[in-house]
């Protein structure tokens, strides 16, 4: 739609799929229901985060727990203040046909809770995620619009069009949860392995001999069957990150290291050289590294050196020089708020003394 600028991010689509899963999975009853937060300017709406909603027990239809929502609603209104969210979005499975009858107590429960008449409906389409390829997602957004037709007032619904939006950290974080969710391995149930395990003599002889010489060659060429713990693949994950996280950092210093080859020699080091420094020196980057350099310091391990004592011949503790810097920097505030409490005595005192002054010189005049 024209008149409206939405923008989805990512973390609403990953906690959608982590909720249909874990409801699917777990075989839970009910529909699965959540809740979409946001900004909302104008016609201008952001889908920044979401979370699942409880449903009311012993209740037929599909019946949020006010209390629930909305003490969670307050929740998460209290925790991201800079800059404001609310309630712009529901989020529920439906057809691509668009919304069903069934969504629309759920969607008047919410504006009766919340007295906003802007919230979305955001449906996620399970029968299309097996067939979508590229970059469509088996989402629809509405937006209800009430029409009224003679006495009858009644609710349809107008898709709109969004866009995917997402920050460089929110990127981080969707990133490495993907690659932790494209290593995980499928590991059947213990009933199922133990009901394997337990088949009978007749059944194995019923293979015939074809399958089992397909095995006898799967042994001998060594094949594995058996399948790593999620811990190991998570591991194993982690570690192969940080090896391409080194081996980064590694070309980007010897590509440091070669820029300043390349540079003439400083009259710093050779006071015969003149000091006038080539026309075409890249100074910024220059100061860059050189700021990059004097932080390393801080990141070295504690020296080993003798241990210090104090005053009592107690054995001090051998401190890192990033902790010595912490405890410069901790220093340094308690001597700003002391001299901001000196600063504020010295003014307090200063208008005791001009009050004593005032009732001084009328009590004279008297």
């Amino acid at each position: 739609d024209a008149s409206n600028n939405i923008q989805l991010h990512p973390l609403v689509l990953l906690t959608i799929s982590d909720y249909i899963t874990r409801h699917t999975i777990r075989s839970q009853s009910g529909p699965a229901i959540g809740a979409v937060i946001g900004q909302q300017n104008g016609r201008n709406f952001t889908l920044e985060h979401a979370f699942e909603c409880k449903l009311a027990e012993k209740a037929s239809d599909a019946v949020l727990d006010a209390a629930w929502f909305t003490e969670r609603l307050e929740m998460y209104k209290e925790v991201h203040k800079v800059p404001a969210l609310d309630l712009v979005a529901l989020f529920m499975l439906g057809p691509v046909a668009g919304p069903q009858p069934l969504h629309l107590p759920v969607l008047k429960q919410v504006r009766d809770l919340t007295g906003s008449d802007n919230t979305m409906l955001l449906l996620f389409h399970p029968e299309q995620v097996d067939d979508l390829q590229g970059s469509k997602l088996p989402i629809s957004l509405y937006e209800p619009v009430e029409e009224s037709d003679g006495e009858k007032v009644q609710m349809r619904f107008k898709e709109l069009a969004f866009e995917v939006e997402s920050g460089d950290a929110e990127m981080i974080g969707v990133n490495f949860v993907a690659v932790g969710g494209g290593n995980a391995t499928a590991v059947p149930k213990a009933d199922t392995a133990a009901t394997g395990a337990a088949s009978s003599p007749k059944d194995k002889k019923a293979k015939g001999k074809g399958k089992a010489k397909e095995g006898d060659e799967a042994e001998a060429n060594g094949a594995s069957t058996s399948l790593l713990s999620p811990e190991d693949d998570e591991l194993i994950t982690t570690l192969n990150s940080k090896v391409n996280a080194i081996k980064m950092l590694n070309e980007r210093i010897k590509l440091l290291g070669s820029y300043l080859e390349t540079l003439p020699a400083s009259y710093l080091t050779d006071e015969n050289l003149d000091a006038a420094p080539p026309a075409d020196t890249n100074f910024t980057l220059l100061r860059s590294i050189n700021a990059m350099l004097s932080r390393l310091p801080l990141l070295e391990a504690p020296p080993a050196v003798v241990p210090e004592a104090d005053a009592d011949g107690n054995i001090l503790a051998p401190v890192s020089n990033l902790q010595k810097s912490a405890d410069l920097e901790k220093q340094d505030v308690h001597l700003t708020s002391l001299l901001a409490s000196l600063t504020r005595s010295i003014a307090e005192a200063q208008s005791l003394g001009s009050k004593f002054n005032v009732l001084l010189r009328d009590k004279q005049q008297k």
